[in-house]
């Protein structure tokens, strides 16, 4: 059996979700491949993309979260002459060759977008093989109308049937298995075992705090407003590839309270949640969907306009995580949290039920039996 993984750079949410998906399988002896649909057809509009999405989010926030408000309420397919279409038409036909190349029995589409191209070729009868979308995020995102062809759509809960029916999907093409996350972040590990690891002090209050992998956010202002709490914590602080909010936390921790730990980019974030009593992000589907599994509370600030606006109102209504605003500040989501240790079970009990902890090894065990039963 042989597996394609499409990916579309926004981000590195999706590439994780593709790498956990592709681990997954060859682990089971299964070949894989992972590509950047927009990479491999037109590496210009890729670049475009990327960098289009760094800057709306960054420095248009306002802008991009109308945007993306006003496409959210088309629950109708484009009509086939439009930009929409026409573009993943042709970026659908240089992925045909790669398709006819290498014969791929299985298609997964980490990204609304690249499901678009495979919808296409779907329809037009040029790919007879299984087709999986795979929604990163707990919404349906915009666009996922426009997919129709798709075989099968992963959701992160089973709570997202009536948003995927709005937008034409039946319910008989949903695995609720979750978002496909990686196998450590399945696993917990004791908590005093995870501190002695990473040197920090067994009896402290710890917390994580996060800004994703481009260390979004003001990280360092957050520090300065738990310093002024007057509680005594140790703070793991993760910047990602942001080196200039590296350097300023860096000089800025000798003047704090707390004992502060701050790393650039990790892969050992699964060790830093069985560290911590909480972790403060913001709202990504995939980081979210790791705490969950690790039964991590969540403090969610700076959502980026869109989907993780909608993952902040998944993760309150379902009682999952508390949420900073400016009239509800991270000091007072932290001491509240603190001073009522009750309400941290609460939520990590909460977690431990609607967490998703081997959706991964879900998903690519349906595939194999679906290709089994195909052949």
């Amino acid at each position: 059996m042989k597996a394609l993984i499409l990916s579309v750079s926004t981000g590195q949410g999706h590439h994780a979700v593709g790498k956990a998906v592709s681990d997954c399988f060859e682990s089971m002896g299964v070949s894989c491949e992972m590509l950047d649909a927009y990479g491999y057809a037109e590496p210009l509009l890729q670049s475009l993309l990327s960098k289009g999405y760094l800057i709306s989010t960054k420095y248009m926030p306002k802008i991009s979260s109308k945007a993306y408000d006003w496409i959210v309420k088309k629950n109708e397919p484009s009509p086939g002459y439009s930009p929409l279409r026409l573009t993943h038409a042709f970026i659908a036909a240089e992925l045909r060759e790669h398709l006819e190349k290498t014969k791929p029995d299985v298609v997964i589409c980490t990204h609304v977008l690249s499901s678009i191209m495979m919808s296409i070729l779907k329809q037009r009868g040029q790919y007879q093989g299984i087709v999986v979308g795979i929604v990163t995020d707990f919404t349906a995102h915009p666009l996922w109308e426009e997919t129709g062809w798709v075989d099968y759509y992963v959701s992160p809960s089973m709570l997202l049937e009536y948003q995927m029916k709005k937008k034409g999907i039946p319910a008989r093409k949903l695995l609720s298995f979750g978002i496909p996350i990686r196998p450590e972040f399945s696993v917990k590990r004791d908590k005093a075992e995870a501190r002695k690891l990473l040197g920090l002090e067994q009896e402290k209050n710890t917390l994580l705090l996060m800004g994703g992998s481009m260390g979004y956010g003001k990280i360092d202002k957050r520090l300065l407003e738990l310093d002024q709490l007057g509680m005594e914590f140790q703070i793991m602080v993760v910047c990602g590839n942001n080196k200039k909010m590296y350097r300023r936390i860096t000089r800025l921790k000798a003047k704090l309270r707390s004992d502060v730990y701050v790393y650039g980019f990790v892969d050992n974030v699964h060790e830093m949640m069985d560290a911590a009593d909480c972790i403060i992000t913001k709202p990504g589907g995939i980081t979210l969907s790791e705490a969950m599994a690790k039964e991590l509370p969540a403090i969610m600030v700076n959502p980026i306009p869109g989907q993780e606006e909608r993952n902040v109102e998944f993760m309150l209504n379902n009682g999952l995580a508390v949420y900073v605003t400016k009239t509800f500040s991270l000091a007072e989501a932290v001491f509240s949290l603190f001073r009522h240790p009750e309400t941290i079970r609460h939520m990590s009990e909460t977690a431990a039920l609607r967490g998703k902890k081997r959706a991964a090894e879900r998903l690519c065990e349906f595939l194999v039996e679906q290709v089994e039963e195909n052949k």
